[in-house]
């Protein structure tokens, strides 16, 4: 395998593992409940998929972005880095985040939206 592929693999697993825990002990230990007002990416899924929260646990919502979270900021932390110019990498990084954001959290409703017509989630 390739010395710089098998780098960014082990650059991509430490920075999501890093990213996963500070979300895991710093920002879920604040998240005690949706209605908090500090949760953009919560109210940004909700409203977006029209969720009933009486049907969808908060607390499913929050594991689910709490998982893609870090997996969209490693992603492009790999990405960026690979990239030689500091301009181009800006630009780059900022429209991977944009795209990465956007339809992650747009299959996560989809997804809760899917299964919140079966039944409780």
């Amino acid at each position: 395998m390739d010395d710089k592929l098998l780098l960014n693999i082990l650059s991509f697993i430490i920075t999501y593992i890093i990213f996963l825990l500070v979300h895991i002990f710093i920002i879920n230990r604040k998240r005690k409940d949706y209605k908090n007002g500090k949760q953009t990416e919560i109210y940004y899924i909700i409203n977006k998929a029209k969720l009933d929260m009486n049907k969808t646990k908060y607390s499913t919502l929050k594991w689910l972005v709490t998982i893609i979270n870090p997996l969209i900021i490693s992603t492009t932390f790999i990405i960026v880095t690979n990239i030689k110019s500091y301009l181009i990498g800006l630009i780059v990084g900022f429209i991977t985040l944009i795209s990465l954001i956007y339809s992650c959290y747009e299959l996560i409703g989809r997804y809760l939206k899917k299964k919140e017509g079966k039944k409780n989630v």
